[in-house]
């Protein structure tokens, strides 16, 4: 096994690894590099949906999503992103992640990690990003640090409460059920928050799901929220990965947020298997 930086600000290939027969010493010294690097990439594997969610469980307890259209048959704790259609209908979810964010940041209990497996990429498109928020929130001023402290974030997963986006074109007039319906109540999260594992602090918010700030008036938060949801895109932060078929990324919501990159031409498949592991409240 050797694990090689993908970047001087996240990220690292772990390459002569198959995630599929860990022992324990090979898991202890994976586990030590997700949390310096923050997102590995494991190359050239060869993963059946059963061999992706065992290893998943290694960091903890896997969650549900609450869209359930787009589970693996038989797995509910693993999901479809894909843009692949049978009958003229997709078979997984073709837009997730078309926005920054972090995942479940919605729930009380958001995502600790999530596992994203290439089944099959397209030759052009399908890349994504991940924005350091260790570096976005050690690059704040100390002015706006301490402005920071104490403030504490709405999240909601309704796309139709949240002006900073717009409903996928896929998704046109089928909004409700998709986004209203299934949303769970709103959460509620520090603006910054600490790490449980690194005790470092996080910027944890993000333009998908964060709609207001709690402790400010309507305007002065939305005008706080623009200015730091500008400063997590710095381009000093953020890695791009381009996929290559057999990669499974795992990656730590506590401290990144993401972005589907998009640009997958027509006639070019985009198809992952996704898990996410449950964390813990957020302080």
């Amino acid at each position: 096994m050797q694990i090689n930086p993908l970047s001087d600000i996240l990220g690292a290939e772990v390459v002569g690894l198959d995630v599929g027969n860990l022992d324990k010493a090979n898991l202890k010294t994976v586990q030590e590099a997700f949390l310096k690097y923050h997102v590995l990439v494991f190359r050239e594997q060869k993963l059946l949906p059963e061999q992706q969610i065992q290893f998943a469980t290694n960091f903890g307890k896997l969650d549900v999503h609450i869209q359930k259209d787009n589970q693996y048959s038989g797995h509910e704790a693993m999901q479809i992103l894909s843009n692949k259609k049978i009958n003229g209908k997709y078979i997984g979810s073709p837009s997730a992640g078309d926005a920054w964010h972090s995942d479940l940041s919605y729930t009380d209990i958001p995502t600790l990690c999530t596992m994203l497996y290439a089944v099959e990429i397209p030759e052009v498109g399908g890349d994504t990003e991940w924005s350091n928020m260790y570096k976005a929130y050690d690059t704040l001023s100390s002015e706006v640090k301490s402005r920071l402290k104490g403030l504490h974030a709405r999240h909601t997963f309704n796309r139709f409460r949240n002006p900073r986006i717009e409903v996928p074109d896929v998704y046109k007039g089928k909004g409700k059920e998709r986004y209203v319906d299934v949303a769970p109540p709103d959460a509620i999260h520090p603006v910054v928050r600490t790490h449980p594992e690194t005790g470092h602090k996080a910027l944890y918010i993000s333009e998908r799901f964060t709609i207001g700030i709690e402790e400010l008036e309507e305007e002065e938060g939305q005008l706080l929220l623009d200015e730091l949801i500008a400063h997590q895109k710095n381009r000093d932060f953020i890695y791009r990965h381009k996929w290559s078929q057999g990669d499974l990324t795992i990656w730590d919501n506590r401290c990144l947020i993401h972005l589907a990159c998009g640009g997958v031409p027509e006639g070019q498949i985009r198809h992952m298997h996704r898990v996410i592991v449950r964390g813990d409240k957020p302080f």
